[in-house]
């Protein structure tokens, strides 16, 4: 028999605003992180009807990609991606709108989780069975602690790692709630105890996690080089102006220790010329050379000294 959910008083959940503590201010220039989320790890002794290691997971994806400045590729169900990859080069399929091979993005970063506390404590009795919670008793509060990880993927390093926790509180003497038939992460859930303990969990570590990213700000860089004309990666979103004048550089070496491999700086790149932005789109660029040869595609632009001071 379906057992009715029966609110009597609401619930207040514990914490200060959506992201806790708040998101880093990133510049408009930063150069989006890209961000792999694997399944979460459960140590919290909840083995009842949701799979929490890939529940969690999703829900953390669904937060990161409201974040601006960042992106999130696919991880968790990238064997489904490759295979419709595939399936469209088969001769069966038509060829208008193919996807290209090789246009997948390299993610930087790896968060991993671990599901530390999954539960709801009762003043008076209290019963958890497969399919429902029902509390009977002065009130309960449901509780959810994760421990989020962030990885720097090309070298393993541990850039990082955060504890999270949000809480749920009921305080009538008597509140009776269903949870069969309650999807991980969907509508119903997060009108739920644990549903609104895990957003404030989630919520706090992605406010926290994010502060611990390094942020790359985006250079200007040659994208395209057609005779004396240059396409720049970069246009008024990124404050190039018409008339401006740019010093081209070969990309800056890094510098490694010969014992670790750590880099420990960068050597200034060769100049190569001098060009003038003779077009600004928002995104794009062209210029003309003023002086200088060898021009080509991922060279770096400064400021030509005698505009920038």
């Amino acid at each position: 028999m379906r057992v009715w959910v029966t609110i009597i008083a609401g619930l207040i959940a514990a914490g200060c605003g959506i992201y806790g503590p708040g998101l880093p201010n990133w510049p408009d220039d930063t150069v989006a992180p890209l961000f792999a989320v694997s399944s979460f790890e459960n140590r919290s002794g909840y083995d009842g009807q949701w799979r929490l290691g890939d529940g969690m997971a999703d829900v953390l994806v669904s937060e990161l990609v409201r974040v601006p400045h960042l992106e999130v590729v696919e991880r968790q169900h990238f064997d489904s991606v490759i295979g419709e990859l595939k399936q469209q080069q088969s001769s069966w399929f038509r060829p208008e709108r193919k996807l290209t091979v090789g246009r997948l993005k390299n993610a930087q970063y790896l968060i991993r989780g671990v599901i530390t506390d999954f539960s709801q404590e009762s003043g008076g009795s209290f019963w958890f069975a497969l399919n429902w919670i029902a509390f009977i008793g002065r009130g309960y509060t449901a509780r959810v602690t994760l421990t989020l990880t962030l990885v720097d993927i090309e070298s393993g390093r541990i850039i990082g790692s955060v504890n999270c926790a949000g809480r749920a509180h009921a305080g009538y003497a008597y509140a009776e709630t269903e949870y069969k038939g309650v999807r991980f992460g969907g509508d119903a859930y997060f009108r739920t105890p644990l549903g609104t303990a895990t957003r404030e969990a989630i919520r706090e570590g992605v406010a926290r996690v994010l502060r611990e990213v390094p942020v790359d700000q985006r250079h200007l860089m040659v994208a395209e080089v057609t005779g004396k004309r240059l396409i720049l990666n970069g246009g008024t979103e990124t404050g190039v102006r018409v008339g401006a004048t740019f010093e081209v550089m070969e990309p800056a070496r890094p510098v490694t220790d010969p014992e670790t491999g750590d880099v420990l700086g960068f050597l200034p790149g060769r100049r190569i010329g001098t060009v003038r932005i003779v077009k600004a789109e928002r995104r794009m660029a062209l210029a003309d050379v003023v002086h200088g040869e060898g021009f080509a595609r991922g060279q770096w632009l400064q400021m030509s000294e005698s505009v920038s001071r």
